[in-house]
């Protein structure tokens, strides 16, 4: 009997232990697979060196960290997984995850956001350019609705775009017959109104382009300047004010709803209005680097309009807003009350 006890004992002994280790087990799985990190693909177009790449970096530090480790975004600059023609549908398709879109890649793709391009609408800088951006997707079921089969995260803008050439702009007949490369859209109707040729094409493309004389010059951010080394290939930059490139950062639908409720809250509070804030005084403080730095090179001239000739270019391209609003009216949709309120909220922000 005490030896059936004993075996009986051990066997209880035994089962006890091994019920111990396997919930050991279950518990280090249960604890990898929360520890364990999502990845996601982030996809960019442009220079790994320019400013932009380097606050989207910054904000993508933010969310991680914020994630306490959980997120992994992996970024892909230097349009290194494909044109910019194709960022939307490679995000909207899930071949990357999340990425950067310029809406002047797409000509009437979004029609109520090409408000924010519109020529000389005197927005200052890309802070206010941001904050009405995503003040109008707020307001407007109909620019909301143009952002389809995607999750938007941030809106932004860059700050007023300068003309880069190697002859120099001062008066709006300086520009005829010089082939620019600008976006489409309003900066092409822009160039167009003044007697420029457009060109269309990639950031990539500008310096070689610049290089080999196959364009005049180009319409491109001061930032974007820097970053994929414009000034040296550009002799003037004039500071025409024209227009506010517009842009966003979206994701992939299924990967935003396959995230967890934390991390979606944790991208949450870095994206929406405090996203459209980080992006645009970014945008800002690396557009006053880049003018800086052109204006300290030698052979190098910034040439501001006079108001005269700001005044004089705005009435020659006033047509472009009048198109705008009589396209908007024939397909349905509120281009007068989105631009009356882009020029309500500009001039709130602005003061």
């Amino acid at each position: 009997m005490r030896d059936g006890k004993g075996f009986k004992l051990i066997l209880v002994v035994c089962s006890c232990l091994l019920s111990i280790l396997f919930l050991m087990a279950v518990g280090l799985d249960l604890t990898y697979s929360r520890e364990k990190k999502i990845k996601l693909r982030f996809y960019y177009h442009s220079s790994p060196q320019g400013g932009q790449a380097k606050f989207l970096k910054a904000w993508i530090d933010k969310v991680e960290k914020a994630s306490n480790g959980k997120l992994d975004i992996l970024f892909f600059p230097g349009a290194s997984l494909g044109p910019p023609m194709e960022a939307y549908k490679m995000i909207e398709s899930g071949a990357v995850d999340m990425g950067c879109v310029v809406k002047g890649f797409y000509p009437g793709r979004f029609p109520l956001s090409e408000v924010i391009m519109l020529p000389f609408m005197g927005f200052p800088n890309g802070e206010v350019g941001s904050l009405v951006y995503w003040d109008l997707y707020e307001k407007f079921q109909e620019i909301r609705d143009e952002y389809t089969n995607v999750k938007v995260l941030v809106l932004y803008t860059d700050a007023p775009a300068p003309i880069g050439s190697n002859k120099p702009i001062r008066i709006a007949d300086d520009l005829e017959g010089l082939k620019i490369r600008a976006l489409s859209g309003s900066p092409t109707e822009i160039l167009k109104s003044l007697g420029g040729y457009p060109v269309l094409m990639s950031t990539g493309d500008i310096y070689t382009s610049m290089e080999r004389n196959l364009l005049d010059g180009w319409m491109f951010s001061w930032e974007g300047c820097i970053g994929n080394r414009l000034q040296d290939v550009t002799t003037y930059f004039t500071t025409a004010d024209t227009y506010l490139s517009a842009m966003c950062v979206l994701m992939n639908q299924a990967s935003w709803d396959k995230l967890p409720a934390d991390m979606k809250k944790v991208i949450s509070e870095h994206s929406g209005r405090a996203g459209a804030e980080f992006f645009g005084k970014e945008f800002d403080r690396f557009t006053q680097l880049g003018m800086a730095e052109i204006s300290m090179m030698k052979g190098k001239e910034i040439i501001v309009l006079t108001p005269e000739q700001r005044n004089k270019w705005k009435d020659i391209c006033r047509p472009i807003v009048d198109k705008w609003l009589s396209d908007m009216k024939s397909k349905g949709l509120p281009g007068e009350a989105v631009l009356n309120d882009a020029q309500r909220l500009l001039e709130e922000y602005s003061n």
